[in-house]
């Protein structure tokens, strides 16, 4: 066999090699649309729950697995409601920017929620993390009413709690992007929906002033917050020296 020949074969190989690792279940990269220059975490959810990084699934998670849907770019976490959620845990990040924006896509569906006996709350996603010997979070709901109507509430390191809502009907069945701007050095926190400025506080969450551990997506602890929709694109980052 000439040296021609030869090199023909190898590369044949490597390529069928790289095709069959390509095609083994968790082994794809997640779907990570441009990456984000000072992004802390980004996470798109395209293929298993293996690709997307150091994941935890809550114990009731039925066979450690979770449901992926067609979101804005690729697939799209899909939260079904039932009172299950995927945990992420990130890095401790406890040395963030002044200004950290924490932003994703989503789409509600329009559901009753079985479980609901309370309060009418679907919670999103939460960001938490400690601060001193407490454990602080910053928590994204919607609303059940004629439109639901999108809030965040928010935690600083002493205690001071404040939330952030959007105008009634601003939220409907298509997508939209949710916004958080925190601004430690001007003490303001803002609330984005579409690029337009929803409501701002003078509160900075304690997760951002001392550091976040981790983010739990589709619901909070109750089966009567649980969310049902589409979430997507889901970044956190270091929003110094930018406009909204």
């Amino acid at each position: 066999m000439n040296r021609t020949a030869i090199v023909a074969v190898v590369a044949a190989v490597c390529c069928a090699v790289l095709i069959a690792v390509w095609l083994i279940p968790g082994q794809k990269n997640a779907h990570v649309t441009t990456p984000i220059e000072g992004a802390y975490v980004q996470l798109g959810f395209d293929g298993t729950i293996n690709t997307i990084g150091e994941i935890d699934l809550h114990p009731q998670s039925v066979d450690g697995k979770a449901v992926f849907s067609a979101g804005q770019t690729g697939q799209a976490y899909f939260a079904q409601g039932d009172g299950r959620y995927l945990e992420i845990k990130t890095p401790d990040l406890v040395s963030l920017s002044e200004r950290v924006d924490i932003s994703f896509d989503i789409k509600a569906e329009d559901w009753t929620n079985p479980y609901e006996k309370s309060a009418p709350v679907k919670t999103v996603a939460v960001v938490s993390g400690k601060s001193g010997d407490r454990i602080r979070h910053v928590i994204f709901n919607l609303s059940n009413g004629e439109e639901p109507v999108l809030s965040v509430a928010v935690e600083d390191v002493t205690g001071s709690k404040a939330r952030l809502t959007s105008d009634p009907g601003a939220m409907t069945l298509n997508w939209h992007q949710v916004r958080l701007v925190i601004d430690q050095a001007s003490e303001r926190t803002q609330l984005y929906l579409d690029g337009a400025l929803v409501m701002e506080t003078g509160i900075v969450p304690a997760v951002i002033s001392h550091g976040m551990d981790r983010v739990k997506i589709g619901t909070w602890y109750r089966r009567n917050q649980a969310f049902r929709g589409l979430l997507d694109n889901f970044v956190i980052r270091d929003a110094m020296g930018e406009g909204v």
